[in-house]
């Protein structure tokens, strides 16, 4: 009897197995359009703080009359700023929608429904309906998270030379064609050939 039962639970976890890797898949799939969104919402809340603005954090020595000098830092560098942007910029999955694959590389391509910018967006061809297979709010959070866990360390470093850019700056370019370039665009996860390594490895 006890045999029988092992052997049952053996062939349902059997039958669990290619829906656990293909999800895996799934979210690896995820990453380039992921990382594109990821850096948009941060580039997005940089954009909207003035460059030149402080924070006080701390105490850097004493003045000649005795009293504390405080300490000074962009507030764009500051870890609250940073680490807020961090904490929040994966719970805006559902204002993203699957806008099916990305003809070139054949990754998913994941949009968001209202621009942040103000850009007029086109949805024709979006893939709203919420399948098992589609790209849903959930799945695309879980993948965000994912992501922002893996990077956390090189986003934050990239932005943090970015901002203090001459162009960011003073002349209040965005840093987002360049971050998307360094982080997403020149990465392995965003090249056509990494859809098929994906898919060789489930021969």
């Amino acid at each position: 009897m006890n045999c029988l039962i092992f052997s049952c639970l053996l062939a349902v976890s059997a039958a669990q197995l290619p829906q656990f890797k293909q999800e895996f898949i799934y979210e690896d799939e995820m990453k380039c359009s992921i990382c594109r969104l990821v850096i948009d919402e941060i580039a997005f809340r940089f954009e909207q703080v003035n460059p030149k603005s402080t924070i006080e954090t701390g105490m850097a020595g004493i003045k000649s009359d005795g009293t504390y000098k405080q300490k000074k830092i962009p507030y764009l560098l500051s870890d609250s700023h940073i680490t807020e942007i961090l904490d929040q910029i994966c719970d805006n999955s559902w204002h993203y929608v699957h806008m099916g694959e990305d003809p070139v590389t054949k990754l998913p391509h994941i949009q968001r429904m209202n621009s942040l910018r103000g850009e007029p967006t086109n949805l024709v061809g979006s893939k709203i309906n919420i399948q098992d297979k589609e790209l849903t709010p959930d799945k695309i959070k879980r993948a965000c998270f994912s992501f922002v866990e893996k990077y956390e360390e090189e986003v934050v470093e990239e932005f943090v030379k970015l901002v203090q850019s001459k162009s960011f700056v003073e002349q209040r370019k965005s840093p987002l064609k360049k971050a998307t370039k360094r982080l997403c665009n020149d990465k392995d996860f965003c090249s056509a050939e990494f859809w098929k390594k994906l898919h060789k490895s489930e021969l």
